[in-house]
C-alpha cells in the first residue's frame, strides 16, 4: 500500500519562518525607536554650572570655580546656564562639590561689607588640603608658646573667630624666606580687627569646620 505523506509538516515550518523574520522586523523597529529617542534627548541637554569643588555661603565666584556640564533642558530655569557669568557672583547657601549651582543661591553682592585679611600659619597647623570656599576656626595662642602661666593656670588657645572662610589657602614659600603660609581669610568688616590681631600677636592655627556643621 503506498504512504500519503501530509504537507502538515511543511505548513508548520513555513509559519515558523515567516514567525521568525517577523520577530526579527520588530526588533530592529524597536532600536530604530530607541536610538531616535536618545539622540532626541541628547539634542535638548543644556550645559549648566556646577561647582567643581564644596563652596561655603559668602563665596565670591572666579571663573575656576565652577565647569559646565550638560544636563537636560526639563527644569533648567532652576540652574545658572553656561551663557550666564557668574563670576563676581556671591554664594547665599553652601554649594556642595559636582552640585548645579542654583540660580536662587547667587547674589550680586554680600550682605555685609567683607574684609581680605591674610595670616601666617605653620604648614602643620592648618588643616591637610584646605581648599578655597571652606570654613575655618582660627585659634591664636601667645608667641613665647607657654603653655602654663605665672599662676600655673594652662594657657589654652584662644577662639579669635569662628567659621572664618578661607578666600585663598595660600601656599608655602617656596624662594625659602619662610615656612609659613599666607592664609587669605574673607571676614565681615567688624572682625577685621580680630584677624589682624591674631595674626600679629600670636601663633595661629586654623581648624577646618565640618561639612555637616
Amino acid at each position: 500500500m503506498a504512504v500519503v505523506t501530509s504537507p502538515q509538516a511543511r505548513r508548520i515550518r513555513t509559519e515558523r519562518r515567516d514567525l521568525r523574520l517577523a520577530t526579527g522586523v520588530a526588533l530592529v523597529v524597536v532600536s530604530v525607536v530607541l536610538g531616535a529617542k536618545l539622540l532626541s534627548s541628547a539634542g535638548d541637554r543644556v550645559p549648566v554650572w556646577t561647582a567643581k569643588q564644596g563652596l561655603a555661603a559668602g563665596t565670591t565666584l572666579r571663573a575656576d570655580d565652577v565647569v559646565a556640564v550638560a544636563v537636560a533642558s526639563d527644569g533648567l530655569a532652576a540652574y545658572v546656564p553656561q551663557t550666564s557669568d557668574v563670576t563676581g557672583k556671591v554664594l547665599a547657601r553652601d554649594v556642595g562639590a559636582g552640585e548645579l549651582v542654583p540660580a536662587s543661591a547667587l547674589a550680586d553682592s554680600a550682605t555685609d561689607a567683607r574684609r581680605l585679611v591674610t595670616v601666617p600659619v605653620d604648614p602643620l597647623h592648618a588643616p591637610p588640603g584646605l581648599a578655597r570656599g571652606e570654613r575655618v576656626d582660627v585659634y591664636a595662642t601667645p608667641k613665647d608658646g607657654a603653655s602654663v602661666g605665672q599662676d600655673g593656670v594652662t594657657v589654652l588657645p584662644t577662639l579669635v573667630l569662628a567659621g572664618a572662610l578661607v578666600a585663598d589657602p595660600g601656599s608655602v614659600d617656596t624662594a625659602g624666606t619662610s615656612s609659613q603660609i599666607g592664609v587669605v581669610l574673607d571676614v565681615a568688616a567688624t572682625d577685621a580687627d580680630r584677624a589682624v590681631a591674631a595674626a600679629r600677636g600670636g601663633d595661629v592655627d586654623l581648624v577646618r569646620v565640618g561639612t555637616g556643621s
